[in-house]
Parts: C-alpha cells; structure tokens; sequence
C-alpha cells in the first residue's frame, strides 16, 4: 500500500508541476526524435502522443503514477508489427496490407485545455477488399469517413476515443470496424489478456485459454501486469461487438458488427481506456468500477475477495451482494446468498473487502454479484456479473465429464444492435423486375447471372461473397436501405447463407420477406447448417430445411417434374440433365405449411416451391456443379443442359409473381 500511495503522491506532485507550468490539460504538435509530427496530450494522470501519419495511432502512453511507457517494445512506426493503441482497421482487409495501414489522417485540435484536451481525426475509405492493391472494393466500405476524436481531461485517470462512421452516399454501408491495441506493460515478463465470457474469464496464457472469444458476455477486456499490478482495461459496446479477439498476449483488439451507416444516421461508438494499478488481474469492469474476485480457501473456510478500483464514472457507494453456487458437480447444488459488503469513494488505489462462508463447499463455485449502485444524485443503478472459479476441480475448467457441456453457463444478455424498422405502407415493387442477388461461391459455373439476364426487361444488380463469415472477404453490396430493398421484386442467394448479411441484415431481410418479397434460395456447400448459421432467427423460418445434411457423391438424373407447374413453361423436358453430387435435405418436422417438391434429382428434392407467409413464394434450388462431365458421357450435367438458364429464369419469375 505504501507503494502506492508514494505513486499517487508523484502523481500530484507531477501534476502540481505541470499545472504550474501548463495550466491543467495540455496539447501540442511537435516534432519527433525522427522528424515526424506528434500530437502530445497530457494531464496529471496521463502522456500519450498521437502522430497523423500512421492512422493517428496512440504512438506513446504513460500512465503517470507508474511511469511506465508501454509502447517501447511494440514499435508503432514498424507498420507490420501492429504496435500501438487504438489503431483503426476495417475485418474485411489484412491489417499488414490494408489501406488504413500507414495513412495519413488530417486532424484539428478542438480544445486546448486547461479542463480538457481534444484532438479529432478524420480519413475517407477507398474501400479496398483484402489489401490495398486488391482490385476489389465493396460498396458497404467504399467512401466511409472514419472520425475519431480524443479527449483527455484533466483529473481523470483514463481517456476517451470516440468514433464516428460517416457514410456520405446515398445507399447505406455495414463496415466491420475494428480496433487493434498493441502494447507492453511488463517488459521482462509476458502480460496476461482477460476476457469475459458465458464460461468465465478466457486468459491468455493459460492451457484453456483462445485467441477468439465469440461467447463473451460483457463489453469489456483487459491487459494486466501480474507483477507489476498493473494494467488496461477497455470498455467497449457490447451490442456491437462480434468477438473479442488477442493475438496470443501481443495484442487486444475486437470486432464491431452490425454497425449500419445511413446516411442520415451516422454510426457513433465510444471506447475507454482505463489505466489500473494494484489489480492483478480482471474480473468484471463497468463504467462504476472495475474489480478483482479472488475467493481464497483456509480449510473448510472460504473468503471472497473483492478488490476494487474506480472507473470512469463517479458513485458514491458501491454494495456487492454475493450469491454462492458451490457443490456444482451434486445433483442439488448449494445456493445461499452471503452478507453485503460495501465499498465508498472508490479511487485508482484498490480498496479491498472480504465476505466469509463456513459451511461445506466444494470446487468448482459459482457467484453471482449484484453490485448496487449508489449515485451522486440520490438514484441507485443496479449491474450483475457472475463468477465461474475452478479452484480444485479436476478438470481445470468450466466443462463437464463430457468434455463439452459447461458445468455452469453465465449469464450473456441477448444484444441488441441499431435494426430500423420498414415505413407500415412500404410495399415490394412488383411492377419493375428489379433483383438483388448475393452471389456465393459456384455462382459462374451455375451461370446464374447469365440466367437472371435473360428475364425481359430485367435490373439486376449483385453483392459477391464466398457465401460464409469470413475475415477479409467482405459482402461487396447488400441493399440495407429498406427503400432499396423494397424497390427488389425477388432477392437471389446462391450458396450463401444469410449470415453474409450479419445480423442487422438478416433482420432487415426478414421484414422484407414478411411483406411478399420473393427469395430463390440456392442450394451449395455452403448452406442448410454446412456452415454454421444463426438458426434461431425467425429468417430461417423462410428455409424448410433440416440442418446437418449432407452433399453425397451419387449420380442422379432430374425427374418427376410437376410439369403443370409454371416455371416449367416453354422448357422442353425431353432429356432432363443430371448432378454428378447430390444435396441430400429432409424437411423440418411441424411447418406451417408442407413444401412442394416441383423436381427431383434421383430420389431427392432439386426444385422445392415454400410459401410460409400468404402473398410471398420463396424456391429452393438444390444446384450442385461438383464432379467432372467427362468421366460421366452422356450426362449433360444441369449448368450445360441447354434449358437450364431459362428453368432458373422462369423459377425467378415465379418467385416475383410473374409466372
């Protein structure tokens, strides 16, 4: 405590100095030991230095009490080591080759202290795919304007980084933002990553830890200095978040999803960053506190520990209420709820509290902490984090004996991103045969394009995308608009799942389809759960299909067509065409109304009309063009059948309630 207290001391006297000499907060531009500008900023509690050129990355950091500068080692200006704080990325570009890597930002200083300092830094995407020499530009990237402001004030011990998405064209744009944080608290030891997720802390490094945490539970993440006690810890926006991502312990860094930019509504998230002392790790960070959770066994005793600092708002009292779930692995766990204890005027020096409990317990244990709020103005807010401690169990994690299933899951609150709603009157244009393909892996070799051409008086226009969520080959255009969307008689998926859209996508597509849009659906790989989909959204309620099944090496011919059937106008049926692989599907039990299977392959579906919502069609078209025609004569495989551009076009149609 001692020690603390004499940094804290500095920390006053390092502020009495610069106040003295600077009047409070301070900003100006410099130039560097290389020549290069920097922006400095500084108060009593911090010295950071951002320098325009390379992305107004934060290129130097002191937190003043510890006087440790953590970006020494990481080297911010060697730009494919990725060093330094808050550095701008898009998910669909390699940040060692992307476009933002090394770009200048123009920047205006805002205020000049002495309460506060703010600079704001802007850039404008080109848009590129993958790299900066790639060729390829997504539509949802291109021109978006990236402003970031930070605001250091004095007597704070953090900072602020607020970023803004800008989207100055007309059709709305879906960026996967995300931020990337290099840096060094202990230069002679590794630093330990603390992330929150639905079976506890994931930390790195330890034998259970991962780089990506999909399943976190909070909006926050930590890098601590065990022996220094020392530490970061950034909050974030849960709702927006997509995982929670550490290169090993090199880095912190997190992804945004769903962030739609309109262009009346820009896209406005704030990031914190909150310099800790006397923590040796993290166990849950809010805007009110940020603490440490340590139960401690003496015998048949166990303590719980809170240790426990301010963060960047002020309350006047902090009560935890700690409920214990111990003898987890019997078929009746204990539960009980333990005394309050009560932290006031929590600081950056950690105040610490214990609760007891001496009956039997055994690991692993279970808490949940209801933190009650006490507020300055009289109003108490009230925050829940649970607690999963290993302790002594065999199995070193949260996992049963089948190795899969948790003993405990923790609570992960559903999240609930920006989805606009459609105006009530907005209807499908079924006058126009416009149409929105999202072309996946296949789609040449298929000739859909081709076919969707031959439809008279047809516009068509398409996002191109593997057909799966994968980093760096982003969605190149989906119409998020609603009065864009609606503008589409029928929206065209081949072999790819919805989730190319994300979630605000899948969402937005979903009202669409509720109100008699027309989907043709395609069949692939890459769809019916062979990719993992997020199947509890009600869009899925549009696909008939079961999950799981496969596409099987088996030679089929197309049969049994219900030839009455519209789109089977003016196709001549003579000499259907075969698949060399067939997808093999089974329908979901209990629908609201049965499919319609209008053509076979072998013995399976190949054409499947669903119509779940009156006024709307969707078909299903199980294409597969895997196998080579050669080593099967006399099979015209289905994208050489001669009739099989103008079937696909006729199935279109009649999704648009043209046929």
């Amino acid at each position: 405590m001692v020690k603390y207290l004499l940094l804290s001391l500095m920390a006053i006297l390092l502020g009495v100095t610069h106040a003295a000499e600077r009047q409070g907060a301070f900003i100006e531009e410099i130039e560097d030991e290389d020549g290069d500008l920097v922006i400095v900023m500084e108060t009593d509690w911090i010295s950071m230095r951002l320098m325009p050129a390379i992305g107004s990355t934060v290129v130097r950091f002191v937190f003043r009490p510890t006087q440790n500068e953590i970006l020494d080692l990481t080297q911010p200006k060697n730009l494919k080591s990725g060093g330094g704080l808050l550095q701008d990325n898009v998910w669909e570009q390699d940040w060692r080759f992307q476009e933002l890597r090394g770009k200048w930002y123009d920047y205006e200083i805002t205020k000049r202290g002495p309460e506060e300092v703010q600079v704001v830094f802007q850039t404008q995407l080109d848009g590129w795919l993958e790299s900066a020499t790639s060729g390829l530009k997504s539509k949802l990237l291109e021109n978006l304007v990236i402003r970031r402001t930070v605001t250091l004030r004095q007597g704070t011990p953090y900072f602020l980084f607020d970023v803004e998405l800008i989207n100055p064209d007309e059709n709305a744009k879906l960026p996967l933002y995300w931020a990337h944080n290099s840096s060094r608290v202990n230069t002679t030891l590794p630093d330990h990553v603390m992330r929150p997720s639905a079976v506890g802390i994931n930390t790195i490094p330890s034998n259970i830890g991962a780089d990506y945490i999909y399943d976190f539970n909070h909006g926050w993440s930590a890098r601590m200095a065990p022996e220094r006690r020392e530490g970061l810890v950034y909050l974030m926006d849960y709702d927006y978040l997509a995982f929670l991502y550490n290169c090993g312990v090199g880095t912190t860094e997190w992804v945004y999803d769903n962030l739609l930019v309109l262009n009346d509504r820009p896209v406005k998230t704030r990031i914190y960053v909150l310099p800790t002392m006397g923590l040796e790790k993290v166990d849950h960070a809010t805007e009110y506190f940020i603490t440490q959770l340590k139960p401690i066994r003496d015998k048949d005793h166990l303590r719980l520990q809170y240790r426990t600092v301010s963060s960047y708002k002020e309350a006047r009292r902090v009560t935890f209420v700690a409920e214990l779930e111990t003898n987890l692995l019997d078929p009746e766990p204990t539960r009980l709820t333990l005394p309050a204890i009560e932290f006031t005027e929590l600081g950056i020096e950690p105040a610490t509290r214990e609760v007891s409990y001496d009956g039997q317990s055994t690991d692993p244990l279970k808490i949940r902490t209801t933190a009650f709020i006490d507020l300055a103005d009289g109003t108490q807010v009230q925050q829940v984090f649970e607690y999963f401690h290993v302790g002594d169990y065999s199995l070193g994690r949260n996992v049963g004996k089948d190795l899969k299933t948790p003993v405990a899951a923790l609570e992960r609150r559903p999240q609930e991103p920006y989805i606009p709603t459609p105006q009530a009157n907005l209807e499908v244009n079924r006058t126009d045969f416009n149409i929105f393909a999202v072309l996946g892996n296949n789609t040449r070799v298929l000739n859909i394009e081709e076919a969707l051409r031959g439809i008279p008086k047809v516009n068509l226009q398409a996002g191109y995308h593997p057909g799966f969520t994968v980093p760096r080959t982003g969605l190149t255009d989906f119409p998020y608009d609603y009065d864009r969307l609606f503008n589409y008689r029928v929206i065209v998926m081949n072999n790819s799942i919805f989730d190319a859209a994300r979630l605000v996508g899948l969402s937005i597509l979903d009202n669409y389809l509720q109100r008699g849009g027309g989907l043709v659906y395609g069949g692939g790989e890459n769809v019916f759960n062979m990719t993992p989909t997020n199947r509890s959204h009600p869009i899925y309620d549009f696909i008939p299909i079961e999950s799981g099944d496969p596409i099987v090496k088996e030679v089929g011919q197309l049969n049994s067509p219900a030839s009455e059937h519209p789109i089977f106008t003016g196709i001549d049926m003579s000499n259907l065409p075969w698949q060399y692989y067939v997808q093999k599907v089974t329908f979901k039990a209990d629908l609201p109304v049965q499919p319609k299977v209008l053509l076979k392959v072998g013995d399976e579906p190949f054409v499947i009309e669903y119509c779940p919502v009156e006024g709307q069609r969707t078909l299903l078209v199980l294409a597969v063009p895997f196998g080579v025609a050669e080593e099967h004569p006399g099979k015209v495989p289905v994208y050489a059948w001669p009739e099989w551009e103008k079937l696909y076009a006729n199935i279109v149609r009649y999704a648009g309630f043209d046929l």
